[in-house]
């Protein structure tokens, strides 16, 4: 029996975490995510998977969050046989396909009833048991921990069980003694262990697992540590941490507006990220007078070509306006060893779909900052320069619409270097430094508007 301090701890709890997702109610009405935050729940029979996922979509959806469970395709897959290779690829497959799908449905957060670390896991068990080799396990491994997919999942839950208590449960409150396919102790016991090992052997693949052993949790304590791991979760997608220099460490000065390319000045900037970098809730970066962020970006160049981006986002700074270059904002998941490039080569696979199609020159060739307000004078361009590899790659990126899983999307066309003049007054003001740096000559001498994209 629940006593009075104890139910009254739970229900401080739960008010705790209405109020904490009323906050995120409102960071989700700016309307700044990409996609929706992908929560994958992988854990062994009677781990207590199936409730929790229950309860969190239930606390989200009351309070006035947009989620979905992908129910896991185990019970209607057409392959009856679940030892077996292709059960585990037609299942795996199956949830990938729901995950890539839910990128472009209007949600705030999208939840697998088993996914992509739970293929791992099986195909883990499978090798373990014989049921398959070591190389169509590695094969397996190789594409189902693929970057491109596991970077799409924000948190995996695994849940695990003493295999004997999962036992227990499976027969609590039945009128049967008799055990499921998998629910033999020594079965349970290889899942404990494939489950082990695949945490071990692919944790950095992820950007975040928790590991909770109900063995011994209180059901409501371990549907309330999980929505609160979800929570911390969300809000870090959605006033993501970003990298930001603060003012007073800057190694070189910098103008309050004006395109740089000295060589000492740009080294100095960079050297300043990569001494005194922090990261800062964007919410707060954005306001904060004393941090400037870098921006990397590039100018992307084919032949005597240039590539022409126009940003379709209302209320965007740059919506409808033409840009010479793609990139964004550092995150903190690109730090590493060139935090910079790292960012640059996300936002181009992001931003225009390219991945190692270009040759990139790793040295900066300018630093630009604007003064028309001041959100946008604590933006500092760090500008590099891109050249695609062939005629293929440009012609694929010519007339181009790049759209986002959000309806936002750009136009693009290659346009030659002497073109670029009669788009000068419909081009952002990052793109009108870069123009009248490296083509002075083609700035224009009328301020006649031409149109690359039509409506």
């Amino acid at each position: 029996m629940v006593t009075a301090s104890e139910n009254a701890a739970i229900l401080k709890k739960i008010e705790d975490l209405e109020s904490r997702a009323a906050k995120l109610r409102q960071l989700l009405e700016n309307g700044t995510a990409k996609r929706p935050l992908i929560i994958e729940f992988s854990g062994a029979p009677k781990a207590g998977k199936t409730r929790s996922i229950s309860v969190l979509e239930l606390f989200l959806k009351r309070n006035g969050i947009k989620a979905e469970v992908f129910t896991e395709r185990a019970s209607i897959a057409p392959i009856k046989t679940k030892g077996h290779l292709y059960f585990n690829v037609w299942v795996s497959c199956a949830s990938l396909q729901g995950m890539l799908e839910a990128l472009y449905r209007d949600l705030d957060v999208f939840i697998l009833d088993r996914g992509l670390f739970d293929a791992l896991v099986w195909n883990e068990w499978l090798e373990m048991t014989g049921k398959i080799t070591k190389d169509e396990a590695q094969e397996l491994k190789q594409f189902f921990a693929m970057d491109r997919w596991t970077e799409l999942v924000d948190l995996v839950f695994v849940l695990t069980c003493d295999p004997r208590i999962s036992i227990e449960r499976e027969h609590a409150d039945q009128l049967t003694t008799k055990r499921g396919t998998i629910m033999a102790e020594e079965t349970l016991n290889q899942f404990l262990q494939a489950t082990n090992k695949t945490l071990l052997e692919n944790s950095a693949k992820f950007k975040k697992i928790l590991k909770f052993d109900t063995t011994s949790t209180k059901t409501q304590d371990g549907v309330a540590s999980i929505a609160d791991e979800a929570l911390k979760v969300l809000n870090g997608f959605l006033d993501e941490s970003i990298c930001v220099v603060p003012l007073e460490a800057l190694k070189t000065e910098l103008p309050d507006s004006g395109f740089v390319s000295d060589s000492t000045t740009i080294a100095g900037f960079l050297e300043t990220v990569r001494s005194s970098k922090a990261f800062s809730p964007r919410s707060d970066a954005e306001q904060n007078p004393n941090y400037l962020q870098p921006i990397p970006c590039a100018v992307l160049r084919y032949d005597e070509k240039i590539l022409i981006l126009r940003r379709k986002k209302p209320g965007h700074p740059l919506h409808d306006k033409y840009d010479v270059w793609a990139g964004g904002h550092v995150n903190q998941t690109d730090d590493g060893d060139d935090i910079l490039l790292n960012t640059l080569h996300r936002e181009l696979e992001e931003e225009v779909f390219i991945k190692e199609a270009f040759e990139l020159n790793p040295k900066p060739i300018g630093l630009i900052r604007t003064n028309e307000d001041a959100r946008a004078s604590r933006h500092v361009a760090v500008l590099y320069e891109l050249t695609l590899k062939n005629e293929n790659v440009a012609l694929a990126m010519n007339q181009k619409e790049f759209r986002s899983t959000r309806g936002s999307s750009m136009s693009g066309r290659l346009v030659s270097i002497k073109e670029i003049g009669t788009l000068y007054e419909n081009m952002g003001n990052w793109s009108k430094f870069i123009v009248g740096h490296f083509w002075p000559d083609q700035l224009p001498k009328s301020t006649g508007e031409a149109r690359l994209f039509e409506s």
